[in-house]
């Protein structure tokens, strides 16, 4: 087991460790994206460049006109293959996904009745700042605590929207990077982690924006992470999928731990904290393991 925020670090080295068994699931798709990449900045800087630096002008030094123009077709660009490649690039991950679990020999078993239970009863209405002990029946508290959540899911559930609004952070060195890594960290990892507690495990929307948000301290971490490899030039567009590969070597750690989901996925310190905890606290100071 490692720190999660590795994960993506790992997941870079074990693709390149079993690239003869990967490779055909990736070399497509980055031919693909850097023939697109090339094609629309040619397009953009032989059609639109004198026209968006005259603009600029207009507002601005005579001095920042070129790299003015120069920013808003890269931003364009970045803009343009996200909204074309969006689909492609999340069926190669949850692909990858798959491939990588097979090699690690790990089998994944949904959750059963009782987990589904322990997430309707305990830990929705726990998070959802429903006290247990709260004098209204269990159907009633139920709804509640889903319907908060379902609203909470909604800000967490569009990483392509926030990606977009968030890039030009990126036009300021080192700051601008720093903040874009940190508002696509919790947004990039748990899409990267969707395809495995809603269809692998069985999760509905709710019990899987639950077990996120409980463990949002290590979503943080490894989607800073997964953010921060994605901005690297020129490896860039291999890097987000082996970002996919590392969220798979973490389900893949999680899987392997024995016991229900609650040892699986370090929540058995609800049952312990369940009057700490108000709707979405941090999971940090609970003491919890920064390990999977």
């Amino acid at each position: 087991m490692m720190a999660v925020w590795m994960y993506p670090i790992s997941g870079f080295y074990f693709f390149f460790r079993n690239v003869h068994r990967l490779w055909w699931r990736v070399a497509r798709l980055v031919l693909e994206l850097g023939a697109a990449v090339v094609g629309t900045l040619f397009f953009l800087f032989w059609g639109t460049y004198g026209g968006q630096r005259n603009f600029l002008l207009r507002f601005l030094p005579h001095w920042m006109g070129a790299p003015g123009a120069i920013g808003l077709i890269l931003l364009e660009t970045a803009i343009t293959i996200v909204v074309l490649f969006q689909y492609r690039v999340e069926s190669v991950q949850r692909k990858l996904f798959i491939d990588v679990l097979a090699i690690r020999k790990i089998t994944v078993e949904p959750a059963t009745p009782d987990e589904h239970a322990w997430l309707q009863e305990r830990l929705i209405p726990q998070l959802a700042g429903v006290p247990t002990e709260a004098p209204m029946t269990q159907v009633s508290r139920k709804k509640k605590a889903e319907s908060y959540l379902s609203q909470i899911l909604t800000e967490d559930e569009h990483p392509i929207l926030n990606f977009l609004i968030t890039l030009p952070l990126n036009f300021f060195p080192v700051v601008g990077n720093a903040m874009f890594c940190y508002l696509n960290a919790f947004p990039t990892a748990i899409s990267l982690h969707h395809y495995y507690f809603t269809e692998m495990k069985g999760l509905t929307s709710e019990e899987f924006s639950a077990v996120v948000h409980a463990r949002k301290p290590h979503y943080q971490s490894f989607g800073f992470v997964a953010s921060a490899l994605s901005l690297i030039p020129g490896l860039d567009i291999l890097l987000i999928l082996t970002n996919a590969v590392g969220a798979a070597l973490w389900a893949a750690d999680m899987e392997k731990t024995q016991g229900s989901v609650k040892t699986k996925w370090r929540l058995d310190w609800f049952d312990k904290h369940v009057k700490t905890y108000g709707t979405f606290s941090s999971a940090s100071s609970s003491g919890e393991s920064s390990q999977v």
